[in-house]
């Protein structure tokens, strides 16, 4: 949400576009594609993502990504927020190496065997 409607030159655009250069593979599942379209739907976000640039945005980023089922089951994982349970469970069962995010929910808690990364920092991470 934020590259696509933020700042070119903060973070989570960067991450963006080190995805594009394919410097990393994303991982989603449809319940990760429908949240993003949703929220882009939303009326607040209709000038960014109007004349359906939210949904080819969603498709682009889903074309490039490394799909996996969403969770069967999404235990509890202690963060604040149960509705980002189903990211702790995606990441789990895809084995991926981090869950990067601006969300303080996820940023702040504290999981075992999952690294919640500021984009910008995982961005930095990339170029060493």
């Amino acid at each position: 949400m934020s590259a696509f409607i933020g700042d070119p030159r903060a973070g989570p655009a960067q991450l963006v576009e080190a995805w594009r250069d394919r410097r990393f593979v994303a991982v989603v599942s449809p319940l990760l594609l429908a949240e993003l379209g949703d929220v882009l739907a939303r009326p607040k976000f209709a000038r960014w993502a109007a004349d359906g640039r939210g949904a080819a945005y969603v498709a682009g980023f889903g074309a490039r990504s490394e799909h996996r089922p969403d969770p069967e089951e999404s235990t509890p994982s202690g963060v604040r927020d149960p509705g980002d349970d189903y990211l702790i469970a995606l990441m789990r069962a895809s084995q991926a190496d981090f869950l990067v995010s601006l969300d303080r929910d996820l940023l702040d808690a504290q999981l075992d065997e999952i690294t919640v990364i500021d984009p910008a920092v995982f961005v930095g991470r990339l170029e060493q």
